[in-house]
């Protein structure tokens, strides 16, 4: 199942979760504070090597990406296997 690292104001978060909400494509929540030490902003941090969001991880593809237009592209290409 694909994650995604998302921050709740951010417009960009909030058109990604649009797109898959409409497309009923289940994913895991990261939800992340930008500029904020919490754990999860350190892990998004590590593993993109920036805390921006959106962030998208497929494990089963091996694949991870920032920005909300690559993510939905992705999404709409691989929607019958996510």
């Amino acid at each position: 199942m694909i994650e995604l690292y998302l921050s709740e104001h951010c417009p960009y978060c909030v058109k990604v979760r649009n797109v898959m909400e409409e497309m009923q494509i289940p994913y895991v929540l990261r939800p992340v504070i930008v500029r904020s030490e919490t754990p999860v902003a350190l892990e998004l941090k590590g593993r993109g090597g920036k805390a921006q969001v959106p962030y998208l991880v497929d494990p089963d593809r091996n694949v991870e990406m920032y920005e909300s237009d690559d993510i939905i592209d992705y999404v709409r290409k691989h929607s019958d296997a996510l």
